[in-house]
C-alpha cells in the first residue's frame, strides 16, 4: 500500500512538471525599433530587468523594426507590445489587445510629427512640399514618421502620394535626416526628439535645417509640425494571462523617474492610458488600417 501510494506521488510529481507553467515561461516585450535594433536593445534592457524583478520570471525584449510589428501581434510571438499609437489602434482594434499604459517620455505622455528640410531649399511650407522629392517611413505603420504628417497635410489638402515628384519609405529615421543634409531628397517625416538627439550624439547641427510649419510654443518642447498625439502604448496581446498582464502593468505604472531603467530608456516612466481618440479620427480620415473598407493601405 505504501509503495503505490509513493508511485502515485511520484506520478502527479511528473504530471506536474510536464504541464507548462506561466509562472515559469518566459515574457516576451516587443518593443518597436524605429532607429534600429541594437538602439532598442541598450534602450531597454534595463526596463527588462526592472520587470524581471517585479515579475520574477525571465523578460525579454523583442526588437521590431516598424514593417515587424504587426506580424509579431498576429504571430503570437509577443506576450505585450510597447509601441507606437498607429501600431496599438491596430492591435486593439483587430487583434483584441489591451492597453496597460502610455510612455511618460522626458517631454511628456504625447509627441509630435516633424516635417524637416534643408536649410536654405525654399521649403518651409506645406505648399513648399508640391512636387518635391520626400521621404518617410513605412507607409500607413509608422505614427511620428508618416501619419501625422500626413494627416497635417491631409487638412491642407496635400496628399503626398499624387502632390509631391516623389514619395519614398526608408528604413530608419536617422537615414532619413541624413539624406535631406546630403541633398538626396528634399524633405523627409520624423518624429520629434529625431533631431535633438541627432545633434546630441554628433551626426547632425540643427540649423543646417528648416522645420516646415514649425509650431510656436506649447506644451511640446522639441522642433514640429502637427498637432500632438499619444505617445507610445504598453498593451498586454489578447491571449497574455490577465493576472500577468495586470502585475505588469502596475509594474510599469510603478516604475520611478529616478530608476536605471528610467534614466536608460531616457524616460520618466508611465502614466494611465491617453486616450487615443485624436489618433483614430486621423486614422479614420486617411483610411488607414484597420479603418479601410478594403483591408489595404489605401490613403485617401
Amino acid at each position: 500500500m505504501i509503495i503505490k501510494k509513493r508511485y502515485l506521488i511520484f506520478v502527479l510529481g511528473l504530471c506536474f512538471l510536464s504541464l507548462p507553467s506561466l509562472s515559469f515561461a518566459d515574457v516576451n516585450v516587443g518593443v518597436l525599433a524605429p532607429r534600429g535594433k541594437l538602439n532598442a536593445l541598450k534602450q531597454w534592457k534595463d526596463f527588462a530587468q526592472y520587470l524581471q524583478e517585479q515579475l520574477q520570471q525571465t523578460v525579454n525584449i523583442i526588437p521590431l523594426p516598424p514593417p515587424d510589428v504587426l506580424p509579431a501581434v498576429k504571430s503570437k510571438e509577443i506576450d505585450f507590445l510597447l509601441t507606437n499609437p498607429v501600431h496599438t489602434v491596430n492591435a486593439v482594434e483587430s487583434h483584441g489587445a489591451s492597453l496597460l499604459a502610455s510612455l511618460n517620455k522626458l517631454s511628456g505622455p504625447e509627441f509630435a510629427g516633424v516635417i524637416v528640410s534643408k536649410k536654405g531649399s525654399g521649403i518651409k511650407t506645406a505648399r513648399d512640399l508640391l512636387n518635391k522629392n520626400v521621404m518617410s517611413l513605412k507607409f500607413k505603420a509608422a505614427a511620428g514618421a508618416y501619419t501625422f504628417q500626413t494627416y497635417h497635410l491631409y487638412q491642407r489638402d496635400i496628399d503626398p502620394h499624387k502632390d509631391f515628384a516623389s514619395m519614398r519609405e526608408g528604413k530608419k529615421q536617422d537615414d532619413l535626416v541624413l539624406a535631406v543634409k546630403a541633398g538626396v531628397i528634399d524633405a523627409a517625416f520624423v518624429r520629434t526628439g529625431i533631431l535633438e538627439t541627432m545633434e546630441k550624439e554628433g551626426k547632425i547641427k540643427i540649423d543646417e535645417f528648416e522645420i516646415v510649419d514649425q509650431h510656436g510654443p506649447d506644451d511640446i518642447k522639441q522642433l514640429h509640425s502637427t498637432e500632438h498625439y499619444p505617445e507610445w502604448y504598453l498593451s498586454a496581446l489578447k491571449d497574455t494571462d490577465a493576472k500577468l498582464a495586470k502585475k505588469l502593468g502596475a509594474a510599469a505604472l510603478a516604475l520611478p523617474a529616478e530608476h536605471t531603467a528610467a534614466r536608460s530608456a531616457k524616460i520618466k516612466g508611465f502614466v494611465k492610458p491617453v486616450k487615443m481618440d485624436g489618433m483614430v479620427t486621423a486614422l479614420r480620415t486617411l483610411h488607414i488600417a484597420p479603418f479601410n473598407k478594403t483591408g489595404g493601405e489605401a490613403c485617401r
